[in-house]
């Protein structure tokens, strides 16, 4: 190194400002365009993959030792502020590279990132030393023309093929390694963080994926079906009989909230685990779930606790199951056993828990009819929604297809002839 030039990373700060300061992209257009894109990723690998070669300097020169960092990742990380996985991933290739030449020749070339040279060095750490240099050749050579989630896939088929006692050994090495991690932001929301063996994976991708399919009308993200599709799974869980009792009882949610604020739909009610929840939302889980009045004296303490009533009988769910033949909602295609019963008239309003006061839907569209302003009525018995104006500005009643043709079935009405739902 004595004698060259050392790289003059102020000038390459220097020159990206002034290109900054121009702001004139705008010029480029088309394949041009493209073009320009293409070449600052190039210079984002390559600039990558200078920062990992002087990382290497540093670890070979003792910096973290000196700088009070017990290894080169957390120096990266301190030093540099970047995320950890960045700071671990260029760690590691300080390691893999000098023994990997072709991964190093194409991330120096600017045509592979780093986290393609990562996926490649992970691979060919697992396979037999005598099948490295085929799998470290043949990855490379696709690398550039895939992403890194596809080449991850291509590293695990390549794997697979040459090396199955070792992928039946990560196989089962992710059954221990399983893990959940479940905690609450200061909103109350559960965020879940979960990792899984390949066969557990598979289940739940094909559960997940058969559930969290588009609907008529579906303007849900792709995040928020699969949400959904995860709270069908618990709701369907939470309505089997054969789930372990815990203190005596089935798994359940518990909700406390004074009588007077659940009628006005105002206040705050307590989860068992202390989390609070709106009073609206209290009157959505109340729809279809047990109520136990509870008495409280002056200082809080119970002085005497009622049965709990006013829900759906197993004769009801099953006549609810014959009429409605699943959720009854325009378009919705979920079978009668992943359905809630909705009252139309509201239990706390003085509905009745009758068949013609009642409408099967499932955990998606009981949240619609709670929040987005539909309404419910009866037609020879039949559930009919009627749509609020900004969905439909003329209102016109709709109902489930599958429902079409069960007006022979004998539900009952109410003394009206219909019953109007509140949104």
């Amino acid at each position: 190194m004595r004698g060259r030039k050392l790289f003059d990373t102020n000038a390459m700060i220097e020159s990206l400002k002034v290109h900054l300061g121009q702001r004139d992209a705008y010029r480029l257009t088309g394949d041009a365009l493209l073009d320009h894109l293409r070449k600052h990723e190039t210079i984002l690998n390559l600039v990558t993959a200078s920062a990992i070669e002087v990382a290497a300097e540093a670890e070979s020169q003792g910096l973290p030792a000196r700088e009070g960092c017990k290894d080169l990742a957390v120096l990266l990380r301190a030093a540099l502020k970047i995320a950890p996985e960045d700071a671990s991933r260029r760690s590691r290739l300080v390691k893999q590279l000098p023994s990997l030449e072709r991964v190093r020749e194409k991330l120096h070339a600017g045509v592979i990132s780093a986290r393609h040279a990562q996926i490649i060095a992970d691979t060919v750490a697992k396979v037999p030393v005598k099948k490295a240099e085929a799998v470290e050749r043949e990855l490379c050579r696709h690398a550039p023309r895939l992403n890194p989630r596809q080449l991850m896939y291509a590293a695990k088929v390549t794997r697979a093929h040459c090396d199955p006692e070792g992928t039946y050994r990560d196989e089962k090495e992710g059954v221990a390694q399983r893990s959940v991690k479940m905690g609450t932001n200061e909103h109350g929301h559960l965020h879940l963080i979960g990792s899984f063996d390949t066969l557990t994976g598979q289940k739940i991708q094909a559960l997940m994926h058969a559930l969290a399919k588009k609907r008529p009308g579906d303007d849900r993200t792709t995040e928020q079906r699969y949400a959904d599709a995860f709270a069908e799974v618990i709701d369907l869980a939470l309505a089997t009989k054969v789930l372990p009792t815990n203190g005596g009882e089935r798994p359940q949610v518990i909700v406390t909230i004074s009588y007077a604020d659940l009628m006005a739909s105002l206040g705050t009610g307590y989860t068992a685990w202390g989390d609070p929840i709106t009073a609206r939302l209290v009157r959505q889980i109340a729809c279809d779930a047990n109520i136990l009045p509870v008495l409280l004296g002056g200082e809080g303490r119970p002085l005497d606790v009622g049965r709990n009533h006013r829900t759906a009988t197993p004769a009801m769910r099953k006549a609810l199951a014959v009429r409605d033949k699943g959720c009854a909602f325009p378009g919705c295609d979920r079978p009668p056993a992943w359905t809630e019963a909705h009252h139309v008239v509201h239990w706390l309003h003085g509905g009745d828990t009758k068949i013609d006061n009642l409408v099967s839907l499932c955990s998606h569209h009981h949240h619609v009819m709670h929040d987005e302003g539909w309404k419910i009525t009866f037609q020879r018995g039949i559930p009919t929604f009627i749509p609020p104006r900004w969905v439909d500005p003329d209102q016109k009643p709709m109902r489930n297809i599958r429902v079409d043709g069960a007006g022979d079935v004998h539900c009952g009405r109410t003394s009206r002839g219909e019953v109007a739902a509140y949104g």
